[in-house]
């Protein structure tokens, strides 16, 4: 057993996941052929050229960095449908209790955001550290592999998925429309387009061409953004303190930005904490078997 076999594992299982949802449910199943065609060509594009450094140039450096980019561009595409998925299970809404945390820590997310709408350099200013969400998964990949350093990226995109998992999961059971609603307030365009979509699963469309991001609580931005800090823990301190200044304050952007309940950055820690044990229960199990060593150069 290996990384790679579980991060397999858990790619298959939420495909037949998917598929076996979709195909035996009663929701109306809505998608785009062209989009869905573009999406599968995007995929091939990067798992060839995997596959064949994986079985034929077996360089540790190139195979660690397409897989981890194979691994997060499928894992995406199938915890997007997944999110949606869950969405229909239609559980109570949360956002009162939410709101009610946040009134015990005196935080009004209307506030935050109103006060950075008006200061629109600050609200740019913001924007670089949110958005950094997306830059830092290359970013780690390419650092790691480079380096040569193929077990800690491996457990980097193990404690992703895992993550990701919990969080969908967790968005299914205790759902939120998000804190625009609750306050009252416009929100981005981008937070509309998720609303009017959240709206829509729960009233039964499944619609995989929209790929809105539905998910309130908890917050995957600071999950992610712990984890990040996590992954660099290790590192020199030029490297490891630039991550923890500008994960720190993507933690802080997610209010103003994101337009998130403060318990959604609440509810984040619980979800790193359980990711990171059970991703040391997996590492400890493997590095107890002669196989664990072989990954480190071959996997």
């Amino acid at each position: 057993m290996s990384y790679t076999k579980i991060q397999w594992g858990t790619v298959f299982s939420f495909f037949l996941l998917d598929f076996i949802w979709i195909y035996f449910s009663s929701l109306f199943f809505i998608y785009d052929k062209e989009l869905s065609l573009y999406v599968v060509i995007g995929l091939f594009v990067f798992f060839f050229p995997y596959l064949f450094y994986k079985l034929f140039r077996p360089d540790p450096r190139i195979v660690s960095l397409l897989e981890s980019l194979v691994f997060i561009l499928i894992f995406v595409q199938l915890m997007i449908v997944f999110s949606f998925l869950v969405a229909t299970l239609n559980y109570p809404l949360v956002d009162s209790s939410l709101a009610l945390t946040d009134s015990y820590f005196r935080i009004n997310t209307a506030e935050i955001v109103s006060w950075f709408r008006a200061h629109k350099k600050w609200l740019n200013f913001v924007t670089y550290f949110y958005n950094s969400f997306l830059y830092q998964f290359p970013f780690v990949i390419f650092y790691f592999s480079s380096r040569g350093d193929v077990v800690t990226l491996q457990r980097f995109i193990m404690q992703f998925m895992m993550a990701l998992s919990l969080t969908i999961i967790l968005s299914g059971v205790l759902p939120a429309l998000g804190a625009y609603v609750w306050y009252g307030y416009t929100p981005s365009i981008e937070l509309g387009n998720a609303l009017d979509q959240l709206v829509e699963l729960r009233e039964g469309i499944l619609n995989i061409s929209k790929r809105n991001g539905i998910v309130t609580f908890p917050s995957f931005h600071a999950i992610m953004a712990l984890i990040f800090i996590y992954t660099f823990r290790s590192q020199r301190l030029y490297i490891f303190i630039p991550i923890l200044i500008l994960n720190v304050l993507l933690i802080g952007s997610c209010l103003p930005i994101g337009e998130h309940y403060f318990a959604d950055l609440l509810g984040a820690i619980p979800v790193f904490l359980l990711t990171i044990w059970i991703d040391s229960i997996i590492y400890s199990s493997l590095v107890q078997k002669p196989i664990m060593f072989k990954s480190k150069t071959a996997s």
